[in-house]
């Protein structure tokens, strides 16, 4: 079964003094969308939520154990500084739930 996570975060110690658009910022980039890939993960969306000051990324996965390891391995390689993640639940969803 199919896991979508909800992510929260700020770029981690990996990227301090990485200049936007350099080679350097540009093989980073590379080596965090792989770690998702290689867990077969697709990034839905993602981007800079200026209200909260941090990035908020929504995945998919194949499962919970996928996105678990992401997270465990882009905190390990000091990529992402995660402040929460956690199940994405459709609204309709999450209505039915509290009904």
């Amino acid at each position: 079964m199919s896991y979508t996570s909800f992510s929260i975060g700020r770029p981690g110690r990996a990227w301090d003094g990485v200049e936007p658009g350099s080679d350097a910022w540009v093989a980073m980039q590379e080596k965090q969308m792989n770690i998702i890939a290689q867990a077969g993960g697709t990034t839905v969306a993602g981007g800079w939520a200026a209200g909260i000051g941090k990035f908020v990324n929504i995945n998919t996965y194949p499962d919970i154990e996928s996105s678990k390891k992401v997270i465990a391995t882009l905190g390990m390689h000091q990529l992402f500084e995660v402040e929460s993640s956690g199940p994405f639940i459709p609204t309709e969803e999450f209505m039915a739930l509290v009904e």
